[in-house]
């Protein structure tokens, strides 16, 4: 088969490919931290990982969400955790201008998602907590829990202890505290909610496995369909056509258009019959060929019949030609040669054929 050595290579590149996409080792840092395609102590892969092992198919956003548009039975989760402070320009001013960390206030689009049903995670690392001094050879502390929200959601461990900015505890309820001052709070709005958290790396791959964060992940995502917000990350500020494709569900068509060309190129490409003797003789229309049909049909025929075999042949060409049936090409000829009916003998007959079909031949080669 000619084509083994081409269709190997396509298996061998598809599954080196395949197999680099599922490495994770090839993942780690080559996305920020914060990042649920980051497979390192700093991303939050294994949160992604679990949520579609759960079956709960979680997506990317990868623009502003002001141009993007996401029902309101999504919670959007933004981990941050340099505060957003190395976020791209296009990030910075879709959010107003303002790093979450110093004016965490909810933009414009943000709000409208959440009045809309949505909720929203800014999981966005806070103020560092000064109050408490770690003992030494122990652990220091972690937040207390004052409010019955987020059940089963008991144990957290911040690895640094953060507070909340004071601007985003207007109209919130605290859920955890250090001291006195909240590091979880949700604040309702309209109809969705907006969950703050001070300490991200609660959500990260280092820390996931650790007292109750698993289960604050699940909370956070109870009934609603995950989305991960990688625009803050500055991964795709653009929508690309991928992106446009899928969204007006361009995508089955496609895989169907892809599939059927590949199935035309493989029939094209399938050699049909046994195949051609290179060594064979190519004179297919010799003299020699024509000259041994010609004694053929002079054994096998009679002269009456031979014109007539060559006047159907006329009569199919004709109808050929100009698109008819073979009885309407029959009138056609009949009308160009009326001597014709007339004729004495196959070779009268014979020669009326010739002419008239060398002047059709002529008069169509003239017409095109």
């Amino acid at each position: 088969m000619r084509w083994a050595p081409l269709l190997s290579f396509a298996l061998f590149v598809a599954a080196a490919v395949a197999w680099l996409g599922r490495e994770a080792s090839t993942r780690r840092g080559m996305f920020p931290a914060g990042s649920s395609l980051e497979a390192g102590p700093e991303g939050a892969s294994l949160a992604r990982a679990y949520l579609e092992r759960t079956g709960r198919h979680p997506q990317t956003l990868k623009v502003p969400l002001s141009q993007a548009a996401l029902p309101p039975g999504t919670v959007l989760l933004r981990l941050d955790v340099a505060g957003n402070r190395d976020a791209p320009p296009a990030a910075m001013q879709a959010d107003g201008g303002r790093s979450p960390a110093k004016a965490p206030a909810l933009s414009a689009a943000e709000e409208e998602f959440v009045r809309a049903g949505g909720r929203l995670v800014l999981a966005i690392a806070g103020e560092p907590e000064s109050g408490s001094v770690a003992v030494r050879g122990q652990r220091r502390p972690g937040p207390r829990k004052v409010s019955p929200l987020l059940p089963g959601v008991q144990d957290l461990r911040p690895e640094k202890p953060r507070l909340l900015p004071a601007a985003a505890l207007v109209d919130a309820q605290p859920v955890f505290e250090h001291g006195e001052t909240p590091s979880v709070a949700r604040t309702l709005l309209g109809a969705g909610e907006v969950w703050w958290l001070a300490e991200p790396e609660l959500l990260l791959n280092a820390h996931l496995g650790e007292g109750d964060h698993l289960a604050l992940l699940l909370a956070l995502c109870a009934g609603r369909a995950p989305v991960f917000d990688e625009s803050v990350h500055g991964l795709g500020s653009q929508t690309g056509l991928f992106d446009l494709l899928q969204r007006w569900g361009l995508g089955p068509a496609l895989l169907l258009l892809a599939l059927a060309a590949l199935a035309s190129f493989w029939r094209r490409a399938r050699t049909i019959g046994p195949p051609a003797d290179p060594f064979a003789d190519p004179r297919s229309e010799s003299v020699e060929l024509v000259d041994s049909l010609a004694a053929l049909y002079r054994r096998a025929l009679q002269p009456a019949e031979a014109v007539e075999l060559y006047r159907h042949l006329v009569v199919r060409e004709l109808a050929t030609t100009l698109g008819i049936p073979e009885k309407r090409a029959e009138t056609v000829l009949a009308g160009r040669v009326p001597a014709l009916a007339t004729a004495h003998g196959p070779r009268e007959r014979l020669s009326l054929l010739v002419t008239a079909c060398e002047r059709f031949r002529n008069e169509h080669r003239r017409s095109r």
